[in-house]
């Protein structure tokens, strides 16, 4: 399930890109965050171009401060 690369580009909302031929064997989902260049990114969209090779492109959104995040404890 997670062996397979895709070939991933992060851009804004403007549609300028951030980050170009990103390796991953993961994609991210919609309101999860990404920390690239010591920045935090919310992931606002994720488009799928399917062509010869699949691309992936992640569209996100720059926050202004570091998220807050909860942990859970399972006990």
């Amino acid at each position: 399930m997670f062996e397979k690369k895709y070939n991933v580009s992060i851009i804004d909302g403007k549609w300028l890109p951030i980050k170009r031929g990103i390796k991953l064997t993961c994609i991210p989902r919609i309101d999860e965050f990404i920390y690239l260049n010591e920045v935090y990114y919310r992931v606002v969209s994720v488009i799928h171009q399917l062509v010869e090779k699949q691309e992936i492109i992640i569209v996100v959104e720059l926050l202004s401060e570091k998220p807050k995040i909860k942990l859970v404890d399972n006990q």
